[in-house]
């Protein structure tokens, strides 16, 4: 009787622990299953980007955000913006694998704009990078459109050390469809630009320095200028280069240090020149032996067609 009552007591414990094993295995699959709504693609012209939050939650949160945008000719209007504060903060956007561009605005409230933005392939290689340092992010603040291969990798943004030096950022994944009118409008420019346009730049020493300095003067007329960047036609190698936007004798306002993979990854971006006195210098930070690429400014935005025929109220950028 005893034999029987512990044989019957077993059974029953054995069946209790294939039931809360099933269980945990099926709690687990819905833990790790993939949630389809994040790696379609969007039909809306571009999609969203919410940074991956630092710390897991107990409830999942979509990290994409389809919404639909009114579309000028290169960038999204009234994207949304996400507040990186200042003191090295980090934020991480995931990019999806369909995706092969991303477009980015950052801006402030009117303090200066400084920060970098990266873009990680794994967690050791870097396959671009953008440290700007701009003296007013409310009335010059930074757009670019980065095109990158189909495989899965993060942005990262990194705000300054400062703490009061916020930054506004927007991001932006084009559809397949927009992509495809995006390469259209880049490979536009870079084909119709004029010679006085389009510069080449040789590297400098192998121990750093040296390298091609080239100038480009803006039109007074001219409020914003898109520049692109790319080594297709030259060593068809990464490029390394600084850009300023200067304003005045020797007074750069906007400061921009690029590296990037310029032969099949061209990088288009503008840069804001309101008023006169503007011109734009880039300084190849690369070697002679690989470091060759073109660089292309076209006009972006045309304001006054007078020219220097201003209105009494407005100030020259030297008063």
């Amino acid at each position: 009787e005893i034999i029987t009552n512990a044989s019957t007591t077993m059974k029953i414990h054995s069946t209790i622990l294939t039931a809360l094993c099933f269980a945990s295995l099926n709690a687990g699959a819905a833990a790790f299953s993939v949630n389809k709504g994040l790696t379609a693609k969007s039909k809306s012209s571009s999609v969203v980007l919410r940074s991956t939050p630092p710390f897991p939650s107990s409830t999942p949160s979509p990290s994409l955000t389809p919404v639909t945008t009114t579309v000028e000719p290169m960038f999204p209007l009234d994207l949304p913006t996400e507040i990186v504060q200042g003191g090295k903060t980090v934020r991480t956007y995931e990019m999806p694998l369909w995706a092969e561009r991303v477009q980015m605005e950052f801006k402030t409230n009117g303090r200066p704009l400084k920060g970098k933005v990266e873009l990680w392939l794994g967690p050791l290689r870097v396959t671009h990078q953008m440290e700007f340092d701009v003296q007013d992010g409310k009335a010059t603040p930074f757009r670019a459109t980065l095109k990158f291969k189909m495989v899965g990798q993060t942005l990262k943004i990194t705000s300054s050390e400062g703490q009061e030096f916020p930054i506004l950022a927007s991001i932006a994944v084009p559809s397949e469809e927009r992509s495809a009118e995006l390469a259209k409008i880049t490979e536009g420019v870079w084909n119709k630009a004029l010679p006085t346009e389009k510069q080449r730049l040789q590297g400098g020493a192998i121990q750093g320095g040296g390298g091609a300095i080239r100038y480009v003067d803006v039109a007074p007329d001219v409020d914003a200028v898109q520049v692109v960047f790319w080594s297709k036609d030259t060593s068809k190698k990464s490029l390394k280069a600084k850009i300023e936007v200067i304003q005045g004798p020797n007074n750069p306002k906007q400061i921009f240090d690029l590296a990037c993979g310029g032969g099949s990854q061209p990088y288009h971006c503008v840069f804001e020149t309101p008023g006169p006195g503007w011109q734009v210098r880039v300084t190849n930070k690369k070697f002679m032996e690989d470091g060759l690429f073109e660089f292309a400014v076209v006009p972006y935005e045309i304001g006054d067609t007078m020219g220097n025929q201003r209105s009494v109220d407005k100030k020259d950028w030297w008063q």
